[in-house]
């Protein structure tokens, strides 16, 4: 696990040499785009690999994770990009703006209160499991089927947390732009939609602590 905490550690640091080289938006937008699908993959998939007991797995899930996952990010930075070239005029691009951080916003609230069932139904079984250990009814490996479990919904969790901070920075930016141009009738909008965002994620980074919590007290 060492090993793998190594990879996904200097993987940031390398991927952000790759977008320091974006000299352009579009460029920009893209690298950023690859830099946090790469890092978000090589989470998830280095600890489902993980989950299988072997580092050797832990890490090509992780190698896999981060190539699958650059590619879905330089994917959607290329879509980001190409967004915003196809608009006629700033307002459009705005009012597009305005209304993807909306609709994020809504998928941020959705997953939150869905983790948060999820969670309750984790705390329910992982209270059952230790009573059933404790007692001897149950064998460790039954907790720790659990806590791969865990493992695996607190990486999910933690890449939905990562775009949604992806999203809010991006925002920011917007709403900075929108302030230097004199867009001014969409600063108030863009504020409120950023203000809704930082809450959701304000929320999902604590359900995100709560799991890796139940994660930890799993361990035996």
């Amino acid at each position: 696990m060492k090993r793998l905490f190594s990879v996904l550690i200097a993987l940031p640091l390398v991927l952000s040499l790759v977008t320091g080289c974006a000299t352009t938006d579009r460029t920009r937008t893209q690298g950023e785009g690859t830099m946090v699908g790469a890092a978000a993959g090589a989470l998830l998939g280095g600890l489902i690999g993980a989950a299988t007991g072997n580092s050797d797995d832990a890490l090509v899930g992780a190698a896999i994770g981060a190539a699958v996952g650059g590619a879905a990010g330089y994917v959607y930075g290329t879509h980001v990009a190409n967004q915003k070239e196809k608009y006629a005029s700033r307002e459009d691009w705005l009012d597009a703006c305005i209304a993807n951080v909306a609709k994020v916003n809504q998928e941020t609230r959705e997953y939150n209160i869905q983790l948060a069932r999820d969670i309750h139904i984790l705390e329910t079984e992982a209270t059952r499991l230790r009573e059933d250990y404790n007692k001897r009814i149950v064998q460790k490996s039954a907790l720790l089927e659990e806590k791969e479990k865990m493992e695996v919904k607190l990486a999910m969790a933690k890449e939905k947390l990562e775009l949604a901070r992806y999203e809010k920075e991006n925002q920011e930016k917007v709403l900075a732009e929108a302030k230097q141009t004199g867009s001014n009738v969409y600063v108030k909008d863009f504020e409120v939609k950023i203000a809704e965002l930082t809450s959701c994620i304000d929320e999902l980074e604590k359900q995100t602590a709560v799991l890796a919590s139940l994660s930890q007290d799993m361990t035996v």
